[in-house]
């Protein structure tokens, strides 16, 4: 890395500018995204456990403490946030067989049902993006996504 903040490997640079203004429209869009979706989920939990949900849901099943890492909530939030959707039947409690002072949160099977909708919609505003890309682009970018997620996923 150079001290313009770009990377240098033999004789070709890549330029990290590129990749944070991706991360960030990514986010905004994201956010955007959520945004307007949860106006399809109101009528099963509140925004705010919404969004939290969206940002607990690949780590589970987990416990609280782990709940309490990904949103920052403090140990009342996070068990008030399990709380709310264990009463909407979207998360269920269940104790750690190997632990009995642990108590595991997973997502039940109507919540799966609730998340997979937010995922086939979510999917068709990524595919969005994609429809006027040529056959080439398109492999060119998936080759570049996976490489991002395996460097990513490696640490």
């Amino acid at each position: 890395m150079n001290s313009d903040g770009d990377c240098e490997r033999g004789t070709f640079q890549v330029d990290v500018s590129v990749f944070k203004k991706m991360v960030r429209m990514l986010e905004l869009k994201r956010r955007q995204f959520f945004e307007s979706d949860w106006k399809n989920c109101s009528r099963i939990i509140p925004r705010a456990q919404f969004n939290h949900l969206m940002l607990v849901r690949f780590s589970m099943p987990c416990n609280l403490g782990t709940i309490m890492g990904i949103t920052g909530l403090t140990s009342a939030g996070a068990s008030l946030f399990v709380d709310k959707l264990v009463n909407a039947g979207v998360l269920k409690r269940e104790e750690d067989p190997d632990d009995r002072r642990n108590i595991v949160i997973s997502v039940t099977d109507e919540g799966q049902k609730f998340l997979k909708e937010i995922d086939d919609r979510l999917d068709d505003f990524i595919y969005s993006y994609f429809a006027e890309c040529t056959d080439d682009e398109l492999k060119i970018i998936d080759g570049a996504m996976r490489i991002v997620c395996s460097k990513v996923d490696a640490e």
